[in-house]
């Protein structure tokens, strides 16, 4: 197919991926609406709207803490100070990825695996393996919580399915796997996904920051309601207009009809839907579902790719 931007293809792709201002204004009402079924708890609402135990900082909290942060196929483990006055530092950090068989595996494995990165980290920066150690776990997935260090799984987005978590406390799976690591040194006093733990991050450093925004892998925001830090899980929003490469890639997915937001702005799934728009434009070749990926787009769009095909 010879690409000529004036064609019928070319309109109709580019009216397909099209936000009207009546369309925003749309959005906005359509978001407000299922912001007021959530808090109000009604059936049938899109967002979660789910209350978090997380209290907003002072900015003078201090001392020395481990974190883990899983929210996606690469997590981080770090060690950071709180040294009052608005100020921190990142004394040690290591990335580690996930691979395939552990967010499709079972989860006694996940947490094994994590708990592992976790044991690895402290004998990297020399920490004593008898110091007891507070570690903040950021877990951005759906959660119920009922207490600042407690809370089970709703469901997993992002592509994790690892069986037996969903309904199960994850912090007492990460003990758990922990004490088998014999690391029962390390103690879990905070669970917060991460759009909590940015909105608490940017607290500490500034008290006017109300808002918490993560565009990742996944999709999320949190915000302050009557005193309290409210998780909203907006990725799974689904009052949008989807276009067909929206639609096929819902259908392809492992969760149908869930997370409709996510799978149409996030890191997870841009170069899948990259790929089904190729695709359609092409008429032929690049028939390798999840072959094509954001970083690619990236690499593209800055002329480092080192790809000559990507058929």
């Amino acid at each position: 197919m010879t690409y000529r931007p004036k064609d019928k293809l070319d309109i109709r792709l580019k009216k397909s991926f099209t936000v009207t201002l009546s369309d925003m204004r749309r959005i906005i009402k359509d978001f407000h609406k299922e912001m007021a079924k959530g808090l109000s708890r009604a059936k049938g609402g899109s967002l979660k709207m789910i209350p978090t135990f997380v209290p907003r900082p002072t900015g003078e909290e201090r001392g020395s803490f481990l974190a883990l942060d899983l929210g996606g196929t690469n997590f981080r483990v770090i060690e950071a100070e709180l040294k009052g006055g608005g100020k921190s530092s990142t004394l040690g950090v290591k990335n580690f990825a996930l691979k395939r068989k552990y967010i499709t595996g079972s989860g006694e494995a996940l947490f094994d695996f994590i708990a592992g990165c976790i044991s690895d980290f402290i004998k990297t920066e020399k920490i004593r393996a008898d110091d007891r150690r507070d570690l903040g776990f950021t877990f951005s997935f759906p959660v119920n919580q009922t207490d600042i260090a407690s809370g089970t799984l709703v469901k997993w987005t992002k592509g994790f399915c690892a069986k037996g978590v969903i309904g199960q406390d994850v912090v007492r799976l990460l003990s758990e796997a922990l004490a088998r690591r014999g690391r029962g040194n390390i103690r879990i006093t905070a669970l917060v996904n991460d759009t909590v733990g940015t909105l608490v991050a940017g607290s500490y450093e500034d008290p006017s920051c109300d808002v918490g925004v993560i565009i990742g892998t996944g999709t999320n925001a949190c915000y302050l309601e009557g005193g309290k830090i409210i998780n909203i899980e907006w990725g799974n929003f689904n009052r949008l207009k989807r276009n067909l490469y929206d639609r096929e890639l819902d259908k392809e997915s492992e969760n149908p009809s869930h997370q409709i937001l996510e799978k149409m702005v996030s890191g997870m799934y841009l170069g899948e839907l990259a790929r089904l728009v190729l695709k359609g434009l092409a008429g032929k070749g690049f028939a390798r579902p999840w072959s094509f990926k954001t970083e690619d787009i990236s690499n593209i769009e800055s002329g480092r790719s080192k790809h000559s095909s990507i058929v």
